[in-house]
């Protein structure tokens, strides 16, 4: 008995419908339409007779047949009012049609149900909800919580996705005392509360674990408190049920950084992104492979980078984002494929044999967010001369030097990074940053703001302010598209802090909704405000981070973030208050 394979009938149907125009085509899709089943077909009908109604000058007989096909897989589906709608719209085009008759009188419908307006808002799908929820910023949804409909679920199980556990305790933090915030032990204890809650949800619901994507650790110590001791093993129990994980994020000491990497690598080996912040100094951390891992991210201090290199050796394959953040270690030149990389944040130190710099500007084809900070032992000038039509995707750039050798002198580096950068109209994001007492050994003077008007479409810039810059001209040179800006005053004087406000401020842009002001003391972010940036929504300095507001007789008023906030919520807020242009765009926030 000869074979016969059913795909070669499907090509066929495949290769002759390609030779149809679109009339043709709806003719022979209303055709198999009528062989559909009227269940458990409702997509794919929907799906089709939409695409029917779409096709120009269809007759109008084969509408009327289109809309009461979709009419009666409604109608078994229980959508009886969107099918009484399709059959108004039959009964509108044909009086007497009798197939329509016969589904009003097996179904008990009055005809003058077909006309009834419906005496509420529209109801969208529970998939039309979930669309538009997946737009809005975390802190509307968790408004929708409060609301007692379908959104409230949307909005937990959105919110959920994504779920971080504060397990460290209350320690004398000298940056917390800084940002104006005294230790709250209550406050201590309800995260403690919360994410028990929230690994005992875990553990009892699995459809509530398998909702959740990324999982974010804060535990600097643990080995010495009992009850953070108990929430680390109630995590590491957790851990098996999170079978959809595909980010996680671990900031604590060298023990549960390794023993949460090994449970995740057992149960998740699809993980995708990973992030890391150890704790612990001089430390080496193993870290198992995950074939799928498109995103890396490390931050220590000292400690040695062999096993750190040997791991970003085996994930060169797969890595599409790369941050390193260690003081003490050089550039993974040897480790890495930089053509594969679409994003590399790097904060190290830059020795004078370094090829980073060439390696990035020659191979760096798909990068499109780069930024480079750390001490300069070398001269990269020339390379970024030789470069200067490299990086094509390149939409966000930031240089910060740290510190500069004292044997080295290149008086071309900023000028080569503003050709580098001149013709770049697309470029989003700009940060430079350089040491005050070097200005001269790298070329750094008011011509390094001249390249600023040719970015014509820049959003976000953060810049060292030079002594040689008039504030009058300052604020012009400022592209009109800027709606986050940073200034590193290291050469302003609280004395002259005023008049040199009331000088920028004239041609500030007036979209600008996000100013930080750095390395001057500042008395009252309220007097930032009103002296140069009125139109802001956010004032960031040394000293912390406020919210303005205007009250109801026009007067301004700011509110300092809680220490909390600026740490760990920053981006949400920013995102809230208008100032997304202000969040880099770069390994963290994709």
């Amino acid at each position: 008995m000869p074979l016969f394979n059913p795909r070669i009938l499907d090509a066929s149907i495949r290769d002759v419908m390609a030779n149809l125009n679109d009339t043709q085509k709806a003719d022979v899709l209303l055709h198999a339409l009528q062989h559909f089943p009227l269940q458990g077909c409702r997509t794919s009908m929907e799906n089709a007779v939409q695409s029917l109604l779409k096709v120009p000058n269809l007759p109008s007989a084969d509408i009327a047949k289109a809309l009461l096909l979709r009419a009666k897989v409604r109608l078994a589906a229980g959508y009886r009012t969107s099918a009484q709608q399709d059959l108004h719209s039959v009964l509108t085009a044909d009086p007497e049609n009798h197939e329509v008759k016969a589904i009003i009188q097996s179904q008990h419908l009055r005809p003058e149900m077909l006309l009834r307006e419906p005496d509420c808002p529209p109801r969208f799908s529970v998939e039309v909800w979930r669309e538009i929820a997946f737009y809005l910023p975390k802190r509307d949804l968790k408004s929708l919580l409060l609301v007692p409909n379908v959104l409230s679920r949307i909005a937990s199980q959105l919110l959920f996705r994504e779920i971080d556990l504060h397990l460290t305790a209350a320690v004398e933090d000298p940056s917390r005392v800084a940002c104006g915030e005294s230790i709250d032990q209550d406050l201590d204890a309800w995260h403690y509360q919360r994410s028990a809650d929230i690994l005992t949800r875990i553990l009892v619901d699995p459809h509530f674990a398998g909702q959740v994507k990324s999982l974010s650790v804060y535990a600097a110590s643990y080995d010495t408190l009992q009850p953070l001791a108990f929430q680390v093993g109630m995590l590491m129990n957790t851990l098996p049920k999170l079978l959809n994980l595909r980010t996680v994020h671990c900031s604590g000491n060298k023990e549960l950084i390794t023993r949460m990497l090994h449970a995740v690598h057992s149960h998740n080996p699809r993980l995708q992104r990973l992030s890391i912040v150890v704790a612990d100094r001089s430390v080496d951390i193993e870290i198992p492979i995950f074939k799928h891992l498109s995103h890396f991210s490390m931050t220590s201090e000292g400690g040695c980078s062999t096993s750190t290199h040997a791991f970003l050796a085996k994930s060169r394959d797969s890595l599409r984002s790369l941050s390193i953040s260690n003081p003490r270690w050089r550039f993974p030149v040897e480790a890495m494929t930089v053509r594969h990389l679409t994003q590399i944040e790097f904060n190290g130190y830059f020795s004078t044999d370094t090829q980073a710099f060439s390696e990035i500007l020659a191979n760096g084809h798909q990068l499109e967010s780069l930024m480079l900070s750390g001490a300069l032992e070398c001269t990269p000038s020339s390379m970024f001369r030789q470069h200067r039509t490299s990086l094509p995707f390149l939409r966000h750039f930031s240089l910060t030097i740290t510190s500069l050798h004292r044997h080295v002198t290149d008086r071309e580096l900023c000028p080569a990074i503003s050709e580098f950068l001149r013709e770049r109209t697309h470029l989003r994001s700009y940060h430079l940053f350089v040491p005050p007492t070097d200005y001269r050994r790298i070329g750094f003077d008011a011509s390094a703001w001249g390249v600023l008007p040719a970015l014509a479409n820049l959003r976000s810039l953060s810049i060292t302010y030079p002594k040689d810059l008039s504030p009058a001209l300052a604020g012009w040179l400022i592209p009109r598209s800027v709606r986050a800006l940073s200034l590193d005053l290291s050469h302003t004087t609280t004395e002259d802090f005023m008049s040199f406000m009331n000088q920028l401020r004239t041609g500030i842009p007036p979209m600008l909704r996000y100013i930080g002001i750095t390395n001057i003391p500042i008395r009252s972010a309220l007097n930032v405000v009103e002296q140069g940036f009125p139109n802001v929504r956010v004032v960031s300095t040394d000293g912390g981070v406020w919210t303005v507001t205007r009250t109801e007789d026009g007067s301004l008023e700011v509110d300092q973030w809680p220490y909390r906030r600026a740490k760990y919520h920053a981006a949400e807020w920013l995102e809230s208050l208008d100032c997304a242009d202000a969040i880099w765009k770069g390994v963290h926030s994709t």
